[in-house]
Parts: structure tokens; C-alpha cells; sequence
């Protein structure tokens, strides 16, 4: 442990971070491991260009803001329509495509407690959560094109396990479990906006937040899965 320790207060002295050890002798023996272990996990580098980055970002003020290019759907013609379909039907049936559903968030605003994708509708003939209804258009392209789509599922630290017990107690509704893939979404620490200093939200807990959909890609390379 001293070695460990010093090697890691070495590290917090280089970033200028060596508040996050400031109740460290008040720890338990399980508090100051957890400690340790999340500031091991910490890249500091990148924390650090991401808050000089956001100090150094200007706003033209004479910026004009335009709206985006777009098209309306009802006014392409048969021809190009069916040429569009058939590009994605061959990208289909290639395997060259997946589905991922960003679902790390809760059903708080919704009035529904546990994660969002678990919140059921009340549809006819019956009650659909979304996560059912999400899978019964991803079985249906299946059936349509004959192909099995890889689906990813971008889950939080906070609703991971619910998440995964909700499809087991539903039997995946019916789709190919081998073809489910979870993933947890990264978490950033939190810092302090005047001097980036890192937060705690207990004296051996680094304050961490999810690092945003923007992460995405990232996070599936990590493939943190359960």
C-alpha cells in the first residue's frame, strides 16, 4: 500500500490534484482502496485538456446561425425513394448494420421509477414497454430483410443491472439474446468551474458524471459489458 500511495500522491502532485487525499487518514482500510482505485482510473490528462479546452472557447458574437439543410420526405420522388431503399436493404442484408439505444436514463420525468426504457405504454390490445417496442420493429426488419440485427444497448452504472434483469424476466422478448449486447455508458469526474480541482462527493468518493451520448462511440469501444 505505501508504495501504491506514493506512487499516486506523485501523480495527484504532478495535476495539481492532491486535494482528493485530504481525509485520506480517515478512512476505513475498504474506504482508502476505493479511493485509490478510482483515482488509478482517473485520466488525468484528458480532464485536464477538456477544462483548459473549455477556458479557451471564444464566442464569435457576430456569428450568424443558420438552420441546417434538410428535406422533406413527402418530396422525393417514387424513383429516388426506391433507390434509397434499396441501398439500405443491401447495407442490410450485408450485415452492415446495427441498432444502439442510448438508455442510461431513469424514468424520473415520466413518473415511472426504474430505468426509462422499462416505462410501459398503454397501447392496444395491450401495455408495451419501450424497450418491447423498440424490439418488435427490430424483429420485424428481421423477418422482412431475413437477416438478425446486432443490438446494442447503452445503459448507466445506476440502471445497468435493473436493465439486464428487465429483459431476463421478459425472455429479450423473443429476440435473440446473442444478438443483445449491454454496455455501460463512461463516467467523467466532476471539477470545480474556477480552478479544476475534482470534486468528492464523500471523503473517499471521486464525483463522477455520465460523459454524455457524445461518448457514445467511446464507450462501446470499451464495450464495459456485464
Amino acid at each position: 500500500m505505501d508504495s501504491r500511495l506514493s506512487s499516486i500522491r506523485d501523480l495527484l502532485k504532478k495535476y495539481n490534484q492532491e486535494h482528493l487525499l485530504s481525509f485520506y487518514n480517515e478512512l476505513s482500510d475498504e474506504q482508502r482502496n476505493c479511493l485509490l482505485t478510482q483515482i488509478e482510473s482517473i485520466d488525468f490528462e484528458k480532464i485536464n485538456k477538456l477544462y483548459s479546452d473549455l477556458k479557451t472557447i471564444s464566442i464569435p458574437t457576430d456569428e450568424i446561425i443558420e438552420p441546417l439543410d434538410y428535406f422533406i420526405k413527402s418530396s422525393i420522388s417514387i424513383k429516388e425513394r426506391r433507390n434509397l431503399e434499396n441501398k439500405g436493404s443491401e447495407l442490410l442484408k450485408l450485415g452492415n448494420y446495427a441498432v444502439v439505444t442510448m438508455a442510461g436514463g431513469q424514468g424520473t420525468r415520466l413518473g415511472h421509477k426504474g430505468p426509462k426504457g422499462t416505462f410501459e405504454l398503454n397501447l392496444h390490445p395491450k401495455k408495451e414497454s419501450l424497450f418491447e417496442i423498440l424490439a418488435d420493429k427490430l424483429k420485424s426488419a428481421n423477418k422482412r430483410y431475413n437477416i438478425e440485427i446486432p443490438w446494442y444497448i447503452m445503459t448507466s452504472e445506476n440502471n445497468n443491472d435493473d436493465t439486464i434483469h428487465f429483459f431476463e424476466a421478459k425472455n429479450y422478448f423473443g429476440y435473440n439474446k446473442d444478438k443483445v449486447t449491454f454496455f455501460v455508458q463512461s463516467k467523467l469526474p466532476l471539477v470545480n468551474s474556477d480552478d479544476g480541482k475534482i470534486l468528492l462527493i464523500e471523503p473517499y468518493k471521486v464525483h463522477e458524471a455520465s460523459n454524455g451520448n457524445g461518448n457514445l462511440f467511446e464507450s462501446l469501444a470499451c464495450n464495459r459489458s456485464y
